[in-house]
């Protein structure tokens, strides 16, 4: 998919995502489920000032030309409190009442999914991780994954993220052309049709 051929207002159901890894990665998935060149996908650019590129990017003319607006971001460290914030941000700025993990009823519908579900905190890669190893297929590439975190760790090289480490660790071997988690998807290092995915591919097929 090329970054800057397709325009917003060339389709009627939008996706914001936090990053351009994400937009590649939500793109294999709405690919997955039979929604490919249905949905544009928005790159928000990460949550620093989220509140104003989400009002900058809601405007009266988005929700009047949109038949639907989804979104997804990441729970984070809290997914308690990113939950409610983001769940009163998005009420207040399309003036629905807007749930994680649901569409509202209104015009245009309005959905939000909180990353990687439920009440678990985390990101789309700890989705990801947790779906990969769960596949006892991977079980011995995720010993030798844990084993270079575990070593790095006790030469105090520590990840901010405890997800992130152990999915890049593993792309730097299976897709060192880029080594991010939409590249990798896009090249089937991940299993996209794997239970841990339902929800998410729910979501995403209501576009």
């Amino acid at each position: 998919m090329a970054r800057n051929l397709m325009k917003i207002e060339d389709f009627d159901r939008v996706l914001g995502v936090e990053g351009y890894s994400d937009l590649l990665f939500f793109a294999e998935l709405l690919e997955e489920i039979g929604k490919h060149g249905r949905v544009f996908i928005k790159e928000i650019e990460g949550t620093f000032g989220l509140e104003k590129k989400l009002e900058a990017l809601i405007s009266p003319a988005l929700l009047s030309a949109k038949k639907k607006i989804g979104f997804i971001f990441d729970a984070d460290t809290d997914a308690h409190s990113t939950r409610n914030k983001l769940q009163r941000l998005l009420s207040t700025l399309t003036g629905q009442a807007v749930k994680d993990g649901e569409w509202t009823n209104g015009v245009p519908q309005i959905g939000l999914f909180i990353v990687p579900g439920g009440s678990v905190n985390g990101e789309i890669e700890t989705l990801v991780w947790q779906s990969w190893t769960s596949d006892p297929a991977n079980a011995g590439q995720r010993q030798c994954i844990e084993q270079f975190i575990a070593c790095m760790q006790n030469q105090q090289a520590k990840s901010r993220s405890a997800d992130k480490a152990p999915v890049g660790a593993l792309l730097a071997i299976r897709y060192d052309d880029d080594p991010r988690l939409g590249p990798g998807a896009r090249a089937n290092v991940f299993d996209l049709r794997r239970p841990e995915y339902d929800s998410l591919k729910t979501f995403l097929a209501t576009f």
